[in-house]
């Protein structure tokens, strides 16, 4: 038998809805969905005789389907302490957050202690987002294990917040942030030499990309002894144009059996 027509639909795990246009009152019914999830058991100010299960949702990608500000804010919402508690991988890759949705979302999700993935591939994030996700990072709760921000807009001064947050973070162990225009530029170079020090201190991070950003051999070189000291990293993404042979060869590192490194060659953004 299905569940009642004023209950919601509790038996889903993993929701995938891409490339359909579902745009911010897509993902604003998809929030309402984990809020009503979440209260499915409760009742007369949250106390229930007899708790229900608050639903099964654990994988949810809206990926490419034009959500926005809006959007993200509801499912920020939708996430944070005391709402859902069931989502452990959120994929919103090739939407349109721009850096004031990625702030709505990772305002929620900074008192989220379940979320372990998140992904916000190419959503229009610029230098400014650096500084929410950071303060996001820092929750001492948090159980992000992922975090994906490639194909954005960082540059240097994006990471520069980016590194407080991962400074005070000890639970992240891949971190990607490949193609985000970071260069040889002064506020760059600066960027880099607060991520070596990152690479230093952080007690998990094992998994990381920073391909498709021209660093160059003055970046390689401000990273090499962070990435020669942590020896649990085993694997760096980096590229190597304007690189030197051996301090490319220094840096990159994939698993065994996984080792060909192809050219770099820039993805096309959608």
């Amino acid at each position: 038998e299905g569940a009642p027509a004023d209950e919601p639909f509790t038996l889903l795990k993993d929701l995938r809805i891409r490339s359909s246009d579902i745009n911010d009152c897509g993902a604003i019914a998809v929030a309402t969905f984990l809020r009503a999830t979440a209260e499915s058991g409760k009742k007369d100010g949250g106390s229930t005789a007899q708790p229900q299960d608050q639903g099964k949702l654990q994988f949810l990608d809206l990926s490419d389907n034009n959500i926005g500000l809006q959007g993200a804010l509801h499912l920020g919402r939708s996430l944070e302490v005391g709402m859902n508690k069931t989502v452990t991988s959120l994929i919103l890759d090739f939407n349109v957050l721009g850096s004031e949705g990625a702030s709505a979302l990772c305002k929620g999700i900074a008192t989220n202690s379940t979320i372990a993935v998140l992904s916000l591939k190419h959503c229009n994030i610029d230098s400014t987002g650096g500084e929410p996700i950071s303060a996001m990072l820092a929750f001492k709760r948090i159980a992000l294990t992922t975090l994906d921000l490639s194909g954005n807009n960082f540059v240097g001064f994006g990471l520069i917040q980016l590194c407080k947050g991962l400074q005070k973070n000890a639970s992240l162990t891949t971190f990607r942030l490949a193609d985000n225009n970071i260069r040889q530029t002064d506020e760059d170079v600066a960027a880099l030499k607060a991520f070596g020090q990152v690479l230093l201190t952080h007690s998990k991070l094992c998994e990381i990309d920073l391909d498709y950003n021209h660093i160059g051999n003055k970046g390689g070189k401000i990273l090499l002894p962070g990435v020669r000291e942590n020896k649990q990293i085993t694997t760096f993404k980096i590229s190597e144009i304007d690189m030197d042979v051996l301090t490319y060869k220094e840096l990159f590192r994939v698993p065994k059996g996984n080792n060909v490194k192809k050219k770099s060659k820039k993805k096309k953004k959608k």
